[in-house]
């Protein structure tokens, strides 16, 4: 995801809302918040705000994606090299066709 061009329609979102934009598991996002607290930090590096007076927590969403980014995106840009694939392919083709002919030879001798 392109941070610098997804725009959001609101500073500021509840969980159940930051939820519904970046479609997390609820208990995932609950145990990376968790992690933090336990860490000793309060949250903002993930885009936590409290606001004095108000009930709810209220999450910065492109404070979130750079925390995402930056602590649990595991997976690099992907890449298609379908030739490569293709190889690969024909290749354990050849490799299933080879097993098969030395197994119909010892069948006949």
């Amino acid at each position: 995801m392109d941070m610098i061009r997804f725009q959001f329609t609101k500073l500021y979102y509840t969980t159940n809302e930051l939820l519904e934009i970046i479609p997390i598991p609820r208990s995932t996002f609950y145990k990376m918040h968790r992690e933090e607290i336990e860490a000793g930090r309060d949250g903002s590096d993930m885009g936590k705000v409290k606001i004095k007076g108000l009930e709810n927590t209220l999450w910065c969403p492109v404070k979130f994606l750079e925390y995402l980014q930056k602590n649990k995106v595991l997976t690099q840009k992907i890449t298609y090299d379908y030739e490569k694939t293709e190889q690969e392919a024909v290749h354990v083709a050849i490799g299933v066709f080879n097993k098969n002919q030395k197994q119909l030879n010892k069948e006949i001798n």
